[in-house]
């Protein structure tokens, strides 16, 4: 019988070329609970998914010939395949101390790639990913005889990557993927969706899938799909909306509370279908923070299309490790925490705050508190 191996640090799991040791890696995910792994991994990686077969044609024009490699279909989304690149993974994460806010690895057929890709069909140095803030993915092609695809299309210019992202290098064809991604596809599970593919275009997720996803799967499984918390909504305050004279069309109503009903939200079962998924927003602001924007407007990423919602409401920042940070945008009627004023603060939120937004009342549940408020229902 094979001796358990003790396993302190995944570098402990790098072999050579900056690929991780998949036969250890594949046993880790079998014994441990998926966030032991995820915090034993700490990092995301590149795994390899598909051979490509296709034509190879010689080329002249580096000190060691390339090959040049067409694809044997145009459709690079499902392509013909020769084998699994299942065990060939790379982990993004440097064997040196890096104090850098920017980590960049560099792909490639020789030996000064921290991804070292022992292939004709690759270039000496094919391509770059820098990582920034940790989760932020940038890639860029270096040229060579063969492009590099992402999501089917060739890229030249600095493009971002997200999880579960198809990445193409030569004849080979990888996934860029977080470490609970990675384990799910190590324990063999595939989930069905996306979260992002059941979001309109309001931010809005769609109740009814959620809730059927809930009831058919266990709380791990729903979490993964899930990844970040949600704005669920639970009540609507009892009041009255304002209209100041003078005020235009388009203003924000003034909202006065209706003392008589009491301090609580009236719970609203209509409401209780609005869940907006906190998901990191697409562009990224120019001091690298991630931010989402909330308000009535069509420009927000959570557009809450009620009068007594400002324009630009509030914003929710995405902290480097974890974390998620309100604040009122100056709005009209202001932002409430468990019945406390925001103010012009910042303040961290939790699974569980109670967030007043206008007349209408939202609670921040985390993925697997709202897996058990859905099937609850």
């Amino acid at each position: 019988m094979t001796r358990k191996r003790n396993i302190d640090s995944v570098k402990e799991l790098l072999v050579a070329g900056g690929r991780l040791d998949y036969p250890a890696l594949e046993r880790l995910s079998r014994e441990c609970p998926e966030q032991a792994f995820v915090r034993l991994l700490g990092h995301w990686v590149l795994a390899g998914d598909e051979v490509m077969r296709g034509q190879i044609t010689p080329s002249r024009g580096e000190t060691v010939e390339t090959v040049a490699f067409r694809p044997a279909s145009d459709d690079l989304a499902d392509p013909p395949g020769t084998g699994s690149l299942a065990e060939v993974i790379y982990l993004f994460c440097k064997t040196e101390r890096d104090v850098n806010a920017v980590q960049s690895f560099t792909m490639g057929r020789t030996h000064e790639n921290d991804f070292i890709i022992s292939d004709y069909a690759i270039s000496r140095i094919q391509a770059v990913i820098h990582v920034t803030r940790g989760t932020r993915f940038r890639m860029r092609a270096l040229g060579g005889s063969n492009p590099v695809y992402v999501n089917q299309l060739p890229i030249a210019d600095e493009t971002p990557l997200y999880d579960g992202d198809a990445v193409i290098l030569g004849r080979f064809r990888f996934l860029l993927l977080a470490p609970s991604s990675l384990y799910l596809r190590l324990r063999g599970i595939q989930p069905e969706m996306s979260i992002r593919q059941l979001i309109n275009a309001m931010g809005q997720a769609d109740y009814k899938i959620l809730k059927e996803c809930a009831h058919r799967h266990d709380r791990d499984f729903f979490a993964q799909i899930m990844r970040h918390p949600s704005l669920v909504g639970s009540g609507v305050f009892r009041g009255y909306g304002v209209r100041l004279a003078g005020m235009g069309p388009d203003a924000t109503l003034g909202f006065l509370p209706d003392i008589t009903a009491g301090n609580n939200a009236m719970p609203v079962r209509v409401l209780g279908r609005a869940i907006y998924p906190l998901l990191p927003p697409e562009r990224i602001e120019e001091d690298g923070s991630e931010i989402l924007a909330i308000g009535r407007g069509e420009d927000n990423d959570i557009r809450m299309p009620d009068e007594a919602i400002s324009n630009r409401h509030a914003r929710i920042r995405f902290g480097e490790t974890g974390q998620y940070f309100l604040r009122d945008l100056n709005s009209t009627n202001g932002v409430f925490v468990n019945g406390q004023t925001l103010g012009d603060r910042e303040r961290e939120i939790f699974d569980g705050d109670r967030i007043k937004i206008g007349r209408h009342e939202f609670t921040l549940m985390f993925p697997s508190t709202l897996y058990l408020h859905l099937i609850a229902r």
